[in-house]
This record gives C-alpha cells, structure tokens and sequence, in this order.
C-alpha cells in the first residue's frame, strides 16, 4: 500500500443499541461498536423520527463519546415504538483513521418499552 493510503476497515464493526434512560422529556440510547480498533474516530448522527404513513420532523441527534468503544445519543420527547406506529431513528456513522475514512455503516433502531 502506497504510504498516505488508509486501510478500510474490514470487517466494517457491528453495532448495539441500548436504552440507558427514558422519560417523557428524553431517551438516551448508547451505541456500542463491536471489535472497533482504538485508533479509529467515530462520528455520525440520527435523524428522526420516520414513520411510514405517518407525517413527522426529522432532527438530527448527533453521536457523543461516552466510554470507548460506547458512544450516546440524547432524543428530547422521544416518539416510541410500537406495534401501530413503528418510529425509528437512523443515520450515517462513518469511521476515521488519522482524519481519513475507512468505512461507514447505517445505524437503525426503534425506542421500545417493555416486551
């Protein structure tokens, strides 16, 4: 590989959601990148929230560092998920290596309570 050039990452890091807190006013959801290498910046957003058949206002919520390799994303008034109205979030996450990409993947989830 010519010196300047980057190695994408491969395989490209799966990804967890979780909901850390939720009350009507916020959810802060963390995501987790399995088997990301610590050199490597994460940046991204979600947007939402997306319904089908439903008219909504999609905001972007940015990705925020939490504790390697965690990051947080913090959605005021949340809009949940649920059997007759399916809001999701979701958006781009790209990975860096000394400022350069090396991958990117789309990240999905739906804020669900309870079973």
């Amino acid at each position: 590989m010519p010196s300047g050039d980057v190695a994408l990452l491969e395989p490209l890091p799966t990804y967890s959601v979780r909901l850390h807190r939720l009350d009507p006013t916020l959810a802060e959801l963390r995501i987790a990148f399995a088997d990301l290498p610590a050199d490597v910046q994460v940046s991204g957003r979600l947007m939402g929230p997306r319904c089908k058949g439903m008219s909504t206002v999609e905001i972007a919520y940015p990705l925020r560092p939490h504790s390697f390799p965690e990051w947080s994303v913090l959605i005021p008034e949340p809009m949940l998920w649920e059997e007759d109205a399916p809001y999701i979030y979701g958006g781009p996450v790209e990975f860096r290596r000394d400022g350069k990409p090396v991958g990117k993947i789309l990240v999905s989830c739906g804020i669900k309570v309870g079973s």
